[in-house]
């Protein structure tokens, strides 16, 4: 097992929440994430990343909020490897979820 860190980033949206969820599906699966797990019940998504230089996860939790909806991200990632040190494997997680939602 590597060393591990997380990171965490707030995003919020005008979208209804189960549409919100289905757009969260579809970014993962364009990002080239793996084994997704969804619980439309507590409004929860996980996806695996794993790219040669990048191994970790992400965790989407959604929430309705004033109307609006929040979807809380928490990316997990191995920081134990050479690449580690040039860029962020949680930055690249992340952006791989976002740049497709």
């Amino acid at each position: 097992m590597g060393i591990r860190r997380s990171k965490q980033q707030l995003l919020q949206t005008d979208l209804q929440i189960y549409e919100a969820l289905k757009r969260c599906e579809d970014a993962l699966t364009l990002g080239g994430f793996k084994n997704i797990k969804k619980n439309e019940t507590l409004r929860q998504l996980n996806g695996k990343y794993k790219k040669i230089t990048v191994f970790g996860e992400i965790d989407i939790s959604l929430m309705e909020v004033n109307g609006k909806t929040e979807i809380n991200l928490k990316s997990t990632a191995n920081v134990d490897n050479i690449f580690a040190l040039f860029s962020s494997p949680n930055n690249k997680i992340m952006k791989a979820f976002i740049s497709n939602f």
